[in-house]
């Protein structure tokens, strides 16, 4: 019922007529009437209104508002006291000074963690209670994990520690940010090398956070190559299947011969490291000339990482 509004008006100097009081007192009358209506209409909708679990008003803003309340979002290490927030940082993160760069990166993560807590408060929102409980799981366990693999990947203790573990908190972040929202990885293409310098090492990561690379060890007696395979698993765990691990070049392909021990499906815990061998005994085999597109990848299903 909508509100009725009474306009003011000045007083009569004089004493108004009977007719005019007997006008005045009818619509008093009835305006109380009216009042009184409104005023039992409210009552008995506010009263469905509370007793409705699904009803929109002042019960549905307070239990979404209770919803919304109930999200966590990411707290970073580096910057605590508050959720991530959204800061301005520069585009490249070659910076003049240590400091700087890893500043660059750190609010470059924070940035990235924005947007996820973005999506998945989205998720959360709609969510049956069963499955708002598994995404604050989830992101938990994401968030406690990455720091750990970050730190496992790179522990030379040198200063670059410092610089790759930053870049290394960005990576696990954009990685994240891929899977929450849904994103196929892209296949990425990195550089290969036969350094044991884990900050010489181009490194993939997983959605689910996992850290993968690889290492040109040593050639064999038939012209191939033996590369190591470093893991470190992620907020899961890693399992490894060495069938995903393979040289291809176009339509040639070398599985290789796993060295021993053998790791089939060795799950590597959450930030920790380990190392298996590949040897790919018949490179000497491929066709092509042109090497260019040539590589060892790693591949769930389909390729997602090259290294050449």
């Amino acid at each position: 019922m909508g509100l009725v509004k009474l306009s003011r008006h000045g007083r009569h100097r004089g004493t108004p007529a009977n007719g005019a009081v007997l006008a005045r007192a009818a619509a008093l009358t009835a305006l109380a009437a009216l009042l009184a209506a409104c005023s039992s209409s409210g009552s008995a909708t506010s009263a469905a209104t509370s007793a409705s679990p699904g009803a929109t008003g002042t019960g549905g803003t307070a239990s979404a508002s209770a919803v919304a309340a109930s999200f966590v979002n990411i707290v970073e290490p580096f910057d605590p006291g508050h959720p991530a927030r959204y800061e301005t940082a520069p585009a490249s993160c070659n910076q003049s000074t240590t400091i700087a760069i890893e500043q660059c990166y750190e609010t470059q993560t924070e940035n990235a963690d924005v947007q996820i807590d973005v999506a998945q408060s989205g998720r959360y929102a709609s969510a049956s209670p069963a499955d708002r409980a598994a995404i604050l799981a989830q992101d938990s366990a994401w968030l406690a994990a990455r720091g750990p693999v970050c730190a496992a990947a790179f522990n030379t203790g040198g200063t670059i520690d410092g610089i790759s573990s930053a870049a290394c908190l960005l990576d696990e972040s954009n990685a994240r940010l891929d899977a929450v929202k849904g994103i196929t990885p892209p296949e990425a293409v990195l550089k290969g090398t036969d350094s044991i310098d884990p900050n010489q090492l181009s490194w993939y990561t997983t959605p689910e956070g996992s850290r993968i690379a690889e290492i040109n060890t040593q050639g064999d007696q038939t012209g191939g190559g033996i590369v190591a395979w470093v893991i470190v698993g992620g907020a899961d765990g890693f399992v490894i299947n060495p069938k995903q691990f393979y040289f291809q070049d176009g339509s040639f392909t070398d599985p290789g011969i796993v060295q021993p021990p053998n790791p089939a499906f060795h799950r590597v815990p959450t930030g920790k490291e380990y190392q298996f061998s590949i040897d790919y005994s018949t490179l000497s085999k491929d066709p092509n000339a042109n090497k260019s597109a040539a590589g060892y990848f790693y591949a769930p299903g389909t390729p997602v990482a090259v290294w050449r």
